[in-house]
């Protein structure tokens, strides 16, 4: 056996999180039932298969004996404390599927709890959709009398508040690029700031109506804005806010305070699927897991990544731009961004098809998540139907501001392009002017008639472009676009010159799928009409972290009033939104006083981060951001 590595496991243990499991089918089938299956293939292989497929069922079988064994310890150290309810609930868990909503709550934090504290290095979870999953079990219960509302509360608070706890302190983006040698929460927590996803409402992909029951509405009552974990996904379907207007505005108090959630455009997402060929059924059961990367549950594995940051390219074309050109016009540049885009991911075209030429079961690896992903049992190996090649465009607002300030200032200015970025390469030193006239150029996220133009077209050519040079891909490797890019935003800023939109040398790029730091200027409503004019229909995933006045949405009437905005936007297109609502005068006292404030938290790409765990610089970042 092998030594224990830095993540408290044996070395041969290869579980890396960043999956969903089949939540629906544990929840109907249990441990046992699912045993059972391997089993019956397990003897259909015996005549029919290879070895290495013998050997995958019974280690499979094997993994479903642990936990069994795992579940029936659990009875035993119940009764140790005279927990005769749990001890019974557990005792039938080790040999049938849930019957009840306690039981079925219970084996959901059993299974989750073994991937996260056991065996993944990195256990970003999607914990499914549980109001619809055990919607029949809740109802059931409420009928015959042996559940009621609260109870099924305090079982719902229990599971978040168990959530919270198993995450840890820390946030390892920012930590572990900026304080490498004080970041130490690898190896003292398994489940370090790996954050598990829960979706709530949504398309039922069986009927296509919106999930909206009681169920929905006591998972949003019972969560804690202070906790970290887990992180709630809201997926908005058409209509939710006036068919739902309850439901909708108790969410949106919880966003109002902070609360580690985020909303998605389910009519959005879904189309973004039909349009690459799957039916409504698989549409419709998407889901996303840590950092926003988009998946359909247990079908999809992420393959190669195409994390070409657009703003340092962008950063490349400016100057060749004015190397070759001594005047700016609008055809050529956009002529420029698509070619330089192009030959970009067609370079990468090789090396997907070289990583992804093969679709076939492997039988020679078997990890805990396969038996609860789609087809490994029933084809002895580990299976994935589909690859996913995440194009992410994150940061794409600086690029476009880039963009933007260079036809400011050759056209309304005066400027060739060439003295504009002789200028930018001196960090405008000794050129006040030329930095004001920059900074004034319209920005991403002002809804102005120039810069929302290059909203539009920046991101649909380099969508263009990675779809013409990435056509001969193996057809069971999807392009996922999103426009994420985590945190990434701060170390590539400060690798990167003076640019054309006033950005001085050094200073952070705009994060993510959102405006730069003082761009949105014109309030909450401009900046969100702005970015609804990016071709959002065509994006799986995203993050816009907006940061809000918490003493503009007080009250009944403040909650009104930003629920009816993000029903505007959302009904209009939108495509994600993550909301912090903190005032920069707290944040300021919380570095002067960390003690005191040790549960605040903000909202970073896809998940929360207790403020003062965070770099100095990674705060200085956030106190940055505009608020609404």
């Amino acid at each position: 056996m092998s030594e224990p590595g830095c993540f408290g496991k044996p070395d041969f243990i290869t579980e890396n999180g960043h999956c969903s499991l089949r939540w629906d089918i544990l929840f109907k089938k249990g441990i046992s039932g699912l045993k059972a299956d391997a089993e019956g293939w397990l003897e259909h292989y015996k005549k029919n298969g290879t070895e290495n497929q013998v050997d995958f069922l019974v280690s499979a079988i094997g993994m479903y004996d642990a936990i069994i064994v795992y579940i029936k310890r659990s009875a035993d150290e119940c009764r140790k404390f005279g927990k005769t309810e749990q001890a019974e609930i557990f005792d039938k868990l080790s040999v049938d599927a849930p019957d009840s909503f306690f039981s079925a709550m219970q084996l959901y934090w059993t299974v989750e709890f073994i991937i996260c504290a056991y065996l993944a290095a990195n256990p970003t979870l999607t914990l499914g959709r549980p109001d619809l999953f055990l919607f029949d079990f809740y109802r059931k219960d409420i009928d015959e009398g042996k559940l009621t509302k609260e109870e099924a509360s305090l079982i719902i608070a229990d599971f978040y508040a168990k959530n919270n706890l198993i995450m840890g302190r820390g946030e390892h983006q920012i930590s572990e690029t900026y304080e490498k040698e004080t970041c130490t929460g690898w190896h003292r927590i398994l489940a370090y700031d790996a954050p598990q996803y829960m979706l709530l409402s949504g398309a039922d992909p069986e009927t296509g109506k919106t999930v909206a029951n009681e169920l929905t509405e006591l998972f949003i009552d019972e969560i804690v804005p202070a906790y970290k974990n887990p992180v709630i996904e809201f997926r908005y379907s058409k209509g939710v806010a006036e068919n739902y207007p309850e439901m909708w505005k108790a969410f949106v108090s919880k966003i109002a305070n902070s609360a580690s959630a985020m909303i998605y455009n389910d009519i959005g997402i879904i189309n973004a699927y039909l349009k690459d060929g799957f039916d409504f059924k698989e549409a419709a059961s998407y889901e996303h897991y840590g950092c926003n990367w988009p998946t359909i549950p247990t079908t999809d594995i992420v393959g190669p990544s195409l994390q070409t940051n657009v703003t340092r390219t962008m950063y490349s074309i400016i100057h060749d731009y004015a190397e070759r050109e001594d005047e700016f016009d609008r055809e050529r540049f956009l002529s420029m961004v698509y070619d330089t885009f192009f030959d970009i991911y067609d370079k990468r075209a090789q090396v997907i098809k070289e990583v992804s030429a093969k679709n076939l079961p492997n039988s020679n690896h078997i990890k805990l998540v396969a038996c609860f992903s789609k087809n490994n049992i029933e084809n002895a190996g580990l299976y994935y139907e589909n690859i996913n090649v995440l194009a992410s465009i994150g940061t794409v607002c600086s690029a476009i501001d880039m963009a933007v300030g260079m036809e400011y200032m050759c056209k309304e200015k005066g400027y060739s392009p060439k003295k504009l970025m002789e200028i930018c390469d001196r960090d405008f030193e000794n050129d006040e002017y030329t930095l004001a006239l920059c900074k004034n150029a319209p920005k991403a996220g002002q809804n102005d008639e120039l810069s929302d133009f290059y909203v539009e077209r920046i991101p649909r050519l380099i969508l263009d472009a990675a779809e013409a040079a990435l056509k001969d891909i193996p057809a069971h490797c999807h392009l996922r676009y999103c426009s994420q890019y985590d945190t990434g935003h701060i170390a590539i800023g400060g690798s990167l010159g003076a640019t054309p939109d006033g950005r001085r040398k050094g200073e952070s790029i705009s994060q993510n799928n959102q405006p730069a730091h003082g761009s949105a200027k014109n309030g909450i409503t401009a900046m969100l009409s702005s970015m609804n004019k990016m071709p959002l229909d065509r994006l799986f995933s995203g993050a816009m972290n907006v940061t809000i006045q918490p003493k503009n949405f007080a009250g009944e009437e403040g909650i009104a009033k930003l629920a009816k905005i993000m029903e505007i936007y959302f009904e209009n297109g939108g495509l994600q939104l993550q909301i912090s609502a903190v005032d920069k005068e707290k944040l300021l006292a919380a570095q002067k006083d960390p003690d005191s404030y040790r549960d605040l938290m903000v909202r970073v790409t896809g998940y929360s981060a207790v403020f003062v765990d965070l770099s100095r610089r990674a705060q200085e970042d956030i106190i940055a951001r505009d608020a609404l």
